[in-house]
C-alpha cells in the first residue's frame, strides 16, 4: 500500500511539473513562430514630450503626450547640441540637471515641455524626467 501512495505522489508532482512548465511557455510566448513578436500601440513606459494637461482625477493633475510628442529615449547617446535640436524639433527644451557626476541647479516650476537630462562628457546619458517640479 504505501509503494502505491509513493507512486500517486509523484504522479502527482510529475503532474503538477507539467503544468507549470507549460504554463510558464504559455506565458513567455514560446511558439513556433521564427519572427519576434510586434507591440501593437504605444510604449506606456516611454517618457514622452511634450505632454499636455488633461485635467484632473481625485485632486491630482492628469498629463498624456502631445499630438507632436516624442520619445524622449531618442536623446540617449546624442550630443547636447545634437539632443538640444532634436527636442526643439518638438518644441521641447532641454535643461541639464546633472552634469559629469556634478548635479546643478534647475527650474523647479512645472514646464510640460522640459527635459531633465543628465550628461556625461557633452553627450545625454540619462532621461531623469519631463515636466519637472518638485
Amino acid at each position: 500500500m504505501s509503494g502505491q501512495r509513493v507512486h500517486r505522489r509523484l504522479l502527482s508532482v510529475a503532474a503538477a511539473t507539467v503544468s507549470i512548465t507549460i504554463g510558464a511557455l504559455t506565458l513567455t510566448g514560446c511558439s513556433d513562430d521564427s519572427g519576434e513578436a510586434k507591440a501593437k500601440g504605444r510604449d506606456l513606459t516611454a517618457l514622452q514630450c511634450p505632454m499636455v494637461e488633461t485635467g484632473q482625477n481625485g485632486g491630482a493633475d492628469q498629463y498624456k503626450p502631445a499630438e507632436n510628442a516624442f520619445d524622449t529615449a531618442e536623446l540617449l547617446g546624442l550630443d547636447l547640441a545634437e539632443a538640444r535640436e532634436k527636442a526643439a524639433r518638438h518644441n521641447c527644451e532641454i535643461v541639464v540637471s546633472r552634469e559629469d557626476d556634478r548635479s546643478l541647479p534647475v527650474p523647479i516650476e512645472i514646464d510640460l515641455a522640459r527635459i531633465y537630462v543628465y550628461t556625461a562628457h557633452g553627450v545625454v546619458s540619462q532621461i531623469e524626467g519631463v515636466g519637472g517640479g518638485l
